[in-house]
């Protein structure tokens, strides 16, 4: 009887320190929510760590107090600028309020804090979304700290909030320190939710701090020279290593956007911004519509219909502002003593920066060890990013890359990316040069020794034949999505579904789980109007299967009227097509009207143009790509692998504008007339309301 009383004691005792996990465990996986770049804010603490103030988490009002004081001299400085056409006037006084707001940011060239800033909160308990919805209220920190908004509440939905966690990380560290704070936090977050592994959400630089961190954790476990240089850059023994960096924490990861290399960040440092406004206006559009408020919720007015306006504008002066206004000796100072700007120069300008920006023997000795680490990040990491992924994969982590594509830099440059990030640093893939594309008959070269996918069965050279995954880090579980601009997920609803079924699936998915997510797809974003496809492929591949072109109307709020759809690369057409209507929400089917190629690996181009009944203007447009496949092999050019490619779309002939004129409902253009007057006076009268009050 003692021993029973003992052991019922005993179990009692047991139950009791299980309780607060247990308590909390369930079979649901719990997330970590990581966004951006400059997204946690960072607080000025005091000696007994109580926050001061916030130092970044810029408002328009803090902005404004400060350069408000400097009014005066800021309209004499643009004065001057506009007489002697010479921005340096303007610079030079913006840059006494930049370095005012940022005052408390700078580092010391090595890495280490001048003041006693960071990140808040910290814990597991206060970043879970539970507390953080309890709290909130109450703490007016705390409601800053969830900074993932867009998706969070969605997530918090779909697998209830006490199971999500926002992580903050001090994003001015070199990468592999980050990834250091992620270790420590996800051992957190197993101890308080008491589930053994952690899904992740992560974005852009928190797409950088993930995916270093899954290499960390694959360098840990196979051990050697790696390991031992990481221990002494972070000074961490082995045991410690072992305990932050562990593959078996890790479930699903979905990264969206990985920040691996930034072009943004290359052009800004180096001095040779040259924005690129259509990209810049439709980047911020995607981000936030400004006219949203002015015309009561209703979306795309502007990026639709006004675009055209800024197409031809110049911004010389203002490149000049922003080149100048950066390369301020103090401004620079500050960017260049956070380790993450280093490591955010693309691997293969990384050398290029360093010979430029620490030129002399004092500012390479004081840089050192800031430097050491950011090597690091680049000759470990991001040149062996395909090995340590396919390791973590190999480990069982399931990691999927989410990565835009076909959009130039907002900064200027060029390249093939998501506006801020090339698709070859995000992804690792074989990418053509903007504005060209492998010729027709191209196939993955088996032979190249950087070929990551080695089955010829397999296809991962994307519609528009401008890349090749079978190079990327993991061939099999990246998704690539034209049109998509940075961390834009949210905008469309197909890829947030994505998302949602990367991070939350109950097994191990890739490019061929599901039909509905294709390797290649193009962005469903409501602003573009329409999405095609043909009936029996995924989406960018036409082959002898094919009868007919399912055309799909994307718009948030409007019905559409089909004007043409112009072919580029076949003698192909389809029938029905001129004033063809689709209903809000629906698709139509139009038949194939002539032959399919008998072609293999052949480029086509779709122009589809449409009206919408809310335009201003009469035609709106979209050029999709498609990849004609099966038939007979093209003879593939190995001396000229590449040919131009065409960006704008194809002009309509006179015929196709008065087949349209014939068929078009004259109706539904009075009507959409009717209805942008309408919506232009509601918008111009919220507009007087809101500078009244």
């Amino acid at each position: 009887m003692k021993k029973r009383l003992c052991s019922l004691l005993l179990v009692c005792v047991l139950l009791l320190a299980a309780l607060p996990l247990a308590a909390l465990a369930s079979d649901t996986v719990p997330v970590i929510v990581i966004g951006g770049y400059s997204s946690p804010q960072i607080y000025l603490f005091d000696d007994e760590g109580n926050i001061q103030e916030k130092v970044w988490g810029l408002s328009l009002t803090k902005a404004l107090d400060v350069f408000q004081k400097d009014l005066p001299e800021l309209t004499v400085a643009n004065f001057n600028a506009m007489m002697n056409r010479d921005p340096q006037y303007i610079a030079d006084q913006f840059s006494k309020g930049v370095l005012e707001i940022a005052q408390y940011m700078k580092r010391s060239p090595d890495g280490t804090p001048l003041f006693g800033t960071g990140t808040w909160p910290k814990s597991a308990e206060e970043s879970n979304m539970a507390y953080i919805n309890a709290h909130r209220a109450d703490n007016e920190y705390l409601d800053t700290a969830v900074r993932e908004k867009r998706f969070t509440p969605t997530l918090c939905e779909l697998i209830g909030d006490e199971n999500v966690y926002s992580f903050s990380v001090d994003w001015r560290q070199n990468a592999i320190e980050c990834a250091r704070d992620l270790g420590t936090y996800i051992v957190d977050v197993r101890q308080h939710s008491g589930s053994p592994k952690v899904n992740i959400l992560c974005e852009s630089h928190g797409g950088e701090t993930t995916l270093t961190y899954i290499s960390l954790c694959s360098i840990v476990r196979k051990g050697g020279a790696d390991k031992e240089k990481l221990g002494e850059l972070l000074e961490l023994d082995d045991k410690t290593m072992d305990t932050l960096f562990c593959l078996d924490y890790l479930n699903n990861v979905c990264a969206d956007s990985p920040a691996l290399g930034v072009q943004l960040a290359y052009d800004l440092v180096t001095g040779q911004t040259h924005f690129d406004m259509p990209r810049l206006i439709e980047y911020l559009q995607y981000a936030n519509n400004p006219l949203q408020k002015l015309t009561g919720g209703e979306q795309y007015t502007w990026e639709s219909d006004w675009e055209y306006l800024v197409n031809s504008l110049s911004l010389n002066n203002l490149n000049k502002l922003v080149n100048r206004l950066i390369q301020n000796t103090e401004i620079i100072q500050i960017m260049l003593s956070f380790g993450s700007m280093w490591d955010f120069i693309p691997l293969d300008k990384y050398e290029e920066v360093k010979e430029l920006k620490l030129s002399t023997p004092e500012l390479q000795e004081a840089y050192a060890p800031m430097i050491a680490k950011s090597d690091y990040e680049h000759y470990t990491i991001f040149a062996d990013m395909r090995e340590n992924l396919t390791f973590a994969r190999d480990s069982g982590v399931n990691v999927n890359l989410i990565i835009g594509t076909d959009l130039t830099t907002v900064s200027g440059s060029r390249v093939n990316g998501d506006s801020l990030v090339a698709t070859k640093d995000s992804s690792g893939a074989k990418v053509a040069d903007y504005g060209t594309r492998f010729a027709d008959g191209y196939h993955t070269d088996y032979s190249d020794a950087g070929v990551i996918c080695r089955d010829p069965s397999h296809d991962h050279v994307a519609p528009a034949m401008n890349i090749d995954a079978a190079y990327g880090y993991l061939p099999e579980n990246t998704f690539y999505l034209e049109g998509q601009y940075h961390a834009m997920y949210v905008t469309d609803s197909h890829c947030e579904q994505l998302v949602e079924y990367l991070l939350l699936a109950d097994g191990p998915v890739d490019i061929y789980t599901d039909p509905t997510y294709p390797q290649f797809d193009v962005t469903h974003n409501a602003k573009l109007g329409v999405y095609a496809k043909f009936d029996n492929d995924t989406y960018g591949t036409l082959t002898k299967n094919d009868t007919a072109l399912v055309v799909t109307n994307l718009s948030a709020k409007s019905n559409l009227e089909l004007a043409a759809i112009k072919v580029e690369g076949a003698d192909l057409r389809f029938k029905d097509v001129y004033g063809k209507k689709i209903a809000l929400g629906e698709s139509v089917t139009l038949p194939i009207d002539g032959d399919i190629p008998d072609a293999d690996m052949q480029h086509i181009r779709l122009t589809i143009y449409f009206l919408e009944d809310n335009s201003v203007f009469t035609l709106n447009s979209r050029s999709l790509h498609f990849t004609v496949k099966g038939g007979k092999a093209i003879d593939f050019d190995k001396d000229n692998p590449v040919t131009e490619g065409t960006e704008k779309p194809v002009f309509l002939t006179a015929k196709d504008v008065l087949q349209g004129l014939r068929n078009f409902d004259f109706k539904m253009i009075v009507k959409a007339r009717l209805l942008s007057v309408v919506a232009a006076f509601k918008a111009v009268v919220r507009l007087v309301k809101s500078i009244g009050k």
